[in-house]
C-alpha cells in the first residue's frame, strides 16, 4: 500500500503519463504518411503550421497559400486531406465537369447527424435522400417558379421603402431589411406574410436557423483551428489538454470535440456529454418544421393556401421521395440559407456606395433614363437596366459573404493535371480568392459594375457571374429568388434615396477581414442615411417621391392581401 509521500508522488507522475498518453494518441492522428503527389501545400504535421496565417480568416490564409503553391492547395485536418480550389477554372473542371464523385459533404457530426438526424440539404451528403431534397428546392425556386414570386418581392420591396423613408433612427435601418428579408422567405415557403419580426414563429426559426449555422460554422472552422492557426495556438491547446484531461477541447468548440474524434460516439450515449443538448434542439426544431408544413396542409384541404414551396411539397412528396419529418426539414432550408445571406449581401450594397458615391449615382442616372421620375422600377425594366445587374454581380464578387462556400467531398479516388485527390478528402471552393483573380477581375478590390458589362463577363451562364453561388450539383438552389429579391431592392432604393454618411461618422471599414460571422460573413454593424431624392419637378405628371413612395405602399398593402 503507497503511503503519503509516495501517494504524493505518484499522482502528479500519473497525470504527466495520462497527458503523455494522450498526447501521443492525438499526435498518431494528426501524422501520418504524407503523399508525394498530393496537390502541393504546408507539410502534414501539427507543428508543421503556416505562422504566417496568425490571426488570419481562414479564406484569407488559404489564398496565401494559393500565392505560394498554386491554385490547387492542400493540408491535412488529422487524417483528412482538405483540398481548396482558387480558381474559378479548378472548381469548374472539378465540381462542375466531374460532379459525379465531387457533390458529397464531409461527415457533420453535430450539425447534420446529431441536430437533424441527416435531414437538413445543405449538410446532407450525396445519395438519394438529397435527390430528392434537391428536387423539391428545384421545384420551389427554380427559374420558372422564381418569376412567380416576383408580385410578392414587389410587393414587399414597397412596404420596405415606405419602413425606410419614415425611420428616423438609423440604427432601425436593419430591422426593417430583417423583416423584408424574412416575409419573403417566409411567404415563398409557406404562403404567409412576416408584419412584425416579434411573431412568435419568426423568433423560434431564428433561434433554429441560429444554432444550425453556429454548429455548421464551427466544424468549417475547426480546419483553422487544427491547421492555420501559429505556434502559440497550439501550445494553447496543448496547455488546455492538460488543463481539463479527457474532455480535450479549446473552450469555444468544446461540445464539437466530436468532429474531430468521431470515435467517442462509440461510448455509452449517458457518457457522450455532447450529444444531449443537439437532441433537445432536434427535438424542438422537428415540432416547429411540421408544425409550418401541418399549416399549409390544413390550409390546402380547405381551399385557402396560396402557391408556396410547402404546397408543392405536400402535392409531389411521393415524387420527391421524402416522408412527413424530411419534407419539414427541406421546407427549412429557404430561412436557413436565404435570410442571412440576402442581409450580408445588402449590407455590403451599402457598404460599397459609401466608399463609391461615383458609382451610386451613375446607377441612379441609368435608372432615371429608363424608369424616369414619376415612378419606381419594376422586373419589366430589368433587361433595360445592365448597369444595376452589374452592380447586383459586384456586390457578390467584391465582398465575398460566403468566401468557402459549404465544403464538398470526394467519392473516389482522382487525379487532378497529376494531383492525386484521393477518396473521402474535403475539397474547398475559395471563392475570396476567386474574386480576386487579376486575370478575371482587373483591381480586384475596387467596386466597378463596369467589369460585368464587358462580353467576356456577361452571361448568366457565365462562371464570372455564378460563382459567389457555388459550383456543380451542390450550387445555390436559391439563386434565382436572390438575385430577384437583390434587384428589386436596389433599384428602388437607389431611385428613392441617396446612401450617405451620417454628419459626424467615420467611413466603416471595407476590408474583409474586418466582417463578421462563420460560413457566412457581413460587415460589422455600421450607420448609414437614406436621403431621400428630390424628384418633385414643375411639369405635370411628376411627383415627389414621398408621396410617389405612400401611394405604392398603400396599393402593396392591398396586394398583400393575397397572402396569409
Amino acid at each position: 500500500m503507497l503511503n503519503g509521500m509516495s501517494m504524493t508522488k505518484f499522482i502528479p507522475a500519473a497525470c504527466v503519463l495520462i497527458v503523455l498518453s494522450l498526447f501521443v494518441v492525438f499526435y498518431s492522428l494528426v501524422l501520418g504518411p504524407n503523399d508525394p503527389n498530393r496537390p502541393p501545400g504546408p507539410p502534414r504535421g501539427f507543428f508543421a503550421l503556416n505562422k504566417t496565417a496568425a490571426g488570419v480568416p481562414p479564406w484569407k490564409a488559404f489564398t496565401q497559400l494559393h500565392k505560394k503553391f498554386g491554385s490547387v492547395v492542400s493540408l491535412y485536418q488529422g487524417k483528412t486531406l482538405v483540398v481548396v480550389l482558387g480558381t474559378v477554372k479548378a472548381a469548374t473542371d472539378l465540381l462542375d465537369k466531374r460532379g459525379s464523385i465531387y457533390s458529397s459533404r464531409p461527415r457533420n457530426i453535430m450539425a447534420s447527424e446529431l441536430m437533424s438526424g441527416g435531414m437538413r440539404g445543405l449538410t446532407m451528403p450525396y445519395g438519394n435522400r438529397w435527390r430528392g431534397w434537391r428536387s423539391l428546392m428545384h421545384a420551389g425556386m427554380g427559374i420558372e417558379a422564381s418569376n412567380g414570386y416576383k408580385t410578392l418581392q414587389s410587393i414587399e420591396s414597397k412596404i420596405l421603402l415606405r419602413d425606410l423613408l419614415t425611420e428616423t433612427d438609423l440604427t432601425r435601418y436593419a430591422a426593417h431589411l430583417r423583416r423584408f428579408a424574412i416575409s419573403i422567405v417566409y411567404c415563398i415557403t409557406y404562403g404567409r406574410r412576416v408584419t412584425s419580426l416579434d411573431d412568435p414563429l419568426v423568433v423560434a426559426n431564428h433561434k433554429t436557423d441560429e444554432s444550425a449555422l453556429i454548429s455548421m460554422s464551427i466544424r468549417y472552422n475547426l480546419i483553422a483551428i487544427f491547421r492555420l492557426h501559429n505556434v502559440r495556438r497550439a501550445k494553447y491547446f496543448i496547455l488546455r489538454l492538460i488543463r481539463i484531461g479527457f474532455t480535450i477541447m479549446p473552450p469555444a468548440t468544446g461540445k464539437y470535440i466530436v468532429e474531430s474524434w468521431p470515435f467517442l460516439l462509440k461510448l455509452p450515449h449517458f457518457l457522450q456529454w455532447f450529444r444531449h443538448a443537439p437532441l433537445r434542439q432536434r427535438a424542438s426544431d422537428s415540432k416547429l418544421y411540421l408544425y409550418l408544413m401541418n399549416t399549409v396542409h390544413k390550409q390546402m384541404e380547405s381551399g385557402a393556401a396560396p402557391q408556396s414551396i410547402a404546397r408543392r411539397a405536400i402535392e409531389r412528396q411521393k415524387e420527391f421521395g421524402l416522408n412527413d419529418l424530411e419534407t419539414a426539414f427541406a421546407l427549412s432550408a429557404p430561412f436557413t440559407a436565404g435570410v442571412g445571406t440576402t442581409l450580408a449581401a445588402l449590407d455590403v450594397f451599402f457598404l460599397a456606395m459609401l466608399h463609391y458615391p461615383a458609382v451610386m449615382h451613375r446607377a441612379q442616372e441609368e435608372i432615371e433614363a429608363v424608369v424616369g421620375k414619376d415612378r419606381l422600377p419594376e422586373f419589366d425594366d430589368a433587361k433595360s437596366l445592365p448597369y444595376i445587374n452589374a452592380m447586383i454581380k459586384e456586390v457578390l464578387r467584391w465582398r465575398p459573404i460566403a468566401p468557402l462556400g459549404v465544403a464538398h467531398s470526394v467519392i473516389a479516388d482522382d487525379t487532378y493535371q497529376d494531383m492525386s485527390i484521393p477518396n473521402g478528402s474535403t475539397v474547398f471552393a475559395n471563392i475570396y480568392s476567386m474574386s480576386k483573380g487579376e486575370e478575371m477581375f482587373p483591381s480586384p478590390d475596387d467596386f466597378d459594375p463596369e467589369r460585368y458589362l464587358e462580353p467576356s463577363h456577361q452571361g448568366e451562364a457565365s462562371p464570372h457571374s455564378t460563382f459567389f453561388f457555388g459550383f456543380g450539383r451542390r450550387i445555390c438552389p436559391g439563386m434565382h429568388v436572390a438575385h430577384n429579391s437583390l434587384f428589386i431592392v436596389i433599384a428602388r432604393i437607389l431611385s428613392a434615396f441617396n446612401i450617405q454618411l451620417p454628419k459626424g461618422s467615420a467611413l466603416p471599414s471595407k476590408v474583409s477581414e474586418d466582417f463578421i460571422g462563420g460560413l457566412v460573413i457581413r460587415p460589422k454593424p455600421f450607420v448609414y442615411q437614406l436621403e431621400p431624392r428630390d424628384k418633385s419637378v414643375s411639369s405635370p405628371g411628376h411627383v415627389d417621391i414621398g408621396i410617389l413612395v405612400e401611394e405604392e405602399y398603400r396599393r402593396a398593402l392591398d396586394e398583400a392581401k393575397g397572402w396569409m
